[in-house]
């Protein structure tokens, strides 16, 4: 196309100010000292890093690594768990998806399952005699679901699976006798030995190295790198008290053990908290998140917080930095505006306490990838 006079004097180059304007030797004698400087200025840049987003030679090659404590997810309570027909409470109101559904199709990456013992059929997984309803009725079943998803998902940060023992007498007598008398504990080990890979599973030992414990692991060197953890599960027995200490003095220091434990915060094994309500604990949730341990809280509970399109308490563990934040709801469902979402997570995102800077979600876990 034609263009004329008028419109050529108008075209500018990204050079003109600097070698073009007029060609007046005396000005191009004078801005030539200052060609000179930017031109020191750029080959210094690769040299000492200048220009850089961190300041740092070579940019990427110098930031802190993320590790399995940079993340912020989305968890399930009660994971497998199905409406019953006639529910006599509120808070049994609401269905999970198949554990593999809600990771896929919900970016869940934290599982809490119920685990019961039956004489005749092992290990089984409901929530109680009244609300018996689940997607997976043994706990082979659940690990087995997750195990194929993730298989088929190499690449997704650590899933963390929380396991919780019980047992029909434990409502009306001591948990430890009854621990005891049905093997539960062993039987729960015995399984996730069996049915989940032992080099897709993050253990204690992993963790802990060759420090003398986990805390003193956790404080001075930190969780392993999330790079080196994708495709893997960390297990977590959801229990405290006279059942956490009977597993504990099985594996004293969780040597050799297949699951973290909610020990108190002093001992050898502290390592994961769980802390459910966010409003009144979140100065203390972000306080255990910047010393570097891992803490778990709750979204909502016994469907107050869905009933009534209450996001405090999601808000509250958000701002507060849990790393995985538990609820009945993490999808829309018909009848309610109420449902979880990670904001800006894909599906997870960086923690707003404990990861560095430069993260993004996708550094963390890019599910459209």
């Amino acid at each position: 196309m034609a263009m004329s006079t008028a419109q050529a004097g108008t075209i500018t180059s990204p050079f003109r100010s600097v070698i073009s304007p007029s060609n007046n030797p005396y000005r191009m004698r004078k801005q030539a000292p200052l060609v000179a400087i930017l031109v020191v200025m750029a080959s210094l840049t690769g040299c000492f890093g200048l220009g850089s987003e961190d300041g740092t030679a070579g940019g990427e090659s110098e930031k802190d690594p993320l590790r399995i404590n940079h993340i912020q997810m989305k968890g399930t309570h009660n994971s497998y768990h199905v409406e019953p027909l006639i529910s006599p409470t509120r808070e049994y109101m609401y269905t999970h998806q198949n554990l593999d559904v809600q990771a896929s199709n919900q970016g869940v990456r934290q599982f809490e399952i119920d685990v019961w013992w039956d004489v005749r059929e092992g290990l089984r997984v409901y929530h109680n005699q009244y609300d018996s309803g689940t997607t997976c009725p043994t706990f082979e079943n659940c690990l087995s679901t997750l195990l194929s998803w993730s298989n088929e998902n190499p690449l997704h940060h650590p899933i963390f699976i929380w396991i919780e023992p019980k047992d029909w007498p434990e409502q009306a007598t001591e948990a430890t006798i009854t621990l005891e008398l049905s093997g539960l504990l062993d039987d729960i080990e015995n399984e996730i030995t069996q049915f989940w890979p032992l080099n897709k599973t993050i253990t204690p030992d992993n963790v802990r190295g060759d420090s003398e414990s986990l805390r003193e692991k956790i404080a001075t060197e930190g969780w392993p790198l999330l790079e080196d953890s994708r495709g893997k599960a960390i297990f977590v027995l959801l229990a405290r008290g006279e059942s956490r200490n009977m597993y504990v003095q099985t594996y004293p220091g969780l040597v050799g053990a297949r699951m973290f434990t909610l020990s108190e915060e002093t001992s050898n094994e502290a390592a994961i908290f769980s802390l459910s309500d966010p409003i009144e604990s979140g100065e203390e949730i972000s306080r255990l998140v910047s010393e570097g341990f891992i803490v778990r809280s709750r979204a909502d509970s016994g469907g107050e917080e869905a009933d009534n399109n209450d996001m405090t308490r999601l808000e509250a563990a958000l701002s507060a930095g849990a790393h995985s934040i538990s609820t009945d709801y993490p999808a829309q469902v018909d009848g309610l505006e109420y449902w979880v979402e990670i904001p800006g997570g894909s599906p997870s995102r960086c923690n707003p306490i404990s990861s560095p800077d430069w993260c993004s979600s996708q550094d963390v876990e890019d599910q459209t990838s």
